[in-house]
């Protein structure tokens, strides 16, 4: 695993446990530039902006539920990415383009799937034998990239990256972050990400993205 693949999925976790929070650090209050959102000119601190993101009401972010299982899909924003990686430091123009700058030219999302109810290690879900758990950490690393595409027009799309970050301790979830090449499909129009599960052989779980969805959003301005 490169180092860029450990540091972007470091942050994808992070960006998702702030999703999850109610209340803002105090600290980080002190130091929050704002963004201006251009559907509705209204102005948000970062923080609310990376919570508008990861809330499901806006579209970018989609579940799945299909009996036991979440298949939770997230569209991750290279200015939420570059905020993520910036947020313990003063937040300048100069320094965040230049890490903006690292996320260029892919889109990216994170892909988590959970049991419901938060009981045991995923992985070790209803196992036939104990070899099989072995088989799903191999597919999860090394196979499941292969049944992960996008749908747009004629053209279907592999991931142009991927990475599964094995958890060492018992957690009812797992997660991959995959991104894809902005010169092979254009992010303005409607496509269709796409996992058939032969993880929990669920079938095939579909994500539909309309035109326009990943670009009308909040836009980064006044840093």
């Amino acid at each position: 695993m490169n180092k860029f693949n450990y540091i972007l999925f470091f942050l994808l976790m992070f960006f998702l446990e702030s999703c999850r929070r109610d209340t803002a650090d105090n600290d980080l209050e002190k130091n929050t530039q704002h963004l201006s959102l251009s559907n509705t000119h209204e102005v948000l601190p970062v923080e609310e902006f990376v919570k508008w993101v990861g809330d499901k009401e806006n579209g970018l972010s989609k579940i799945k539920e299909i009996s036991e299982m979440n298949y939770h899909l997230s569209y991750m924003p290279k200015e939420c990415l570059a905020y993520m990686e910036l947020k313990n430091d003063n937040l300048t123009k100069s320094k965040f383009d230049e890490t903006l700058a690292h996320y260029e030219g892919m889109t990216y999302f994170n892909l988590r799937i959970e049991l419901k109810g938060g009981q045991g290690e995923l992985l070790k879900y209803n196992l036939s034998s104990p070899q099989q758990y072995n088989e799903r950490i191999n597919y999860m690393a090394f196979e499941m990239q292969k049944d992960i595409f996008l749908v747009q027009g004629n053209d279907t799309l592999m991931p142009g990256m991927f990475h599964f970050e094995r958890i060492y301790e018992v957690a009812p979830f797992a997660t991959v972050m995959l991104a894809f090449d902005n010169k092979k499909f254009n992010p303005e129009s409607e496509f269709t990400v796409v996992y058939n599960d032969r993880l929990f052989n669920k079938g095939y779980i579909k994500y539909n993205y309309k035109q326009k969805q990943l670009i009308d959003l909040p836009n980064l301005s006044g840093v």
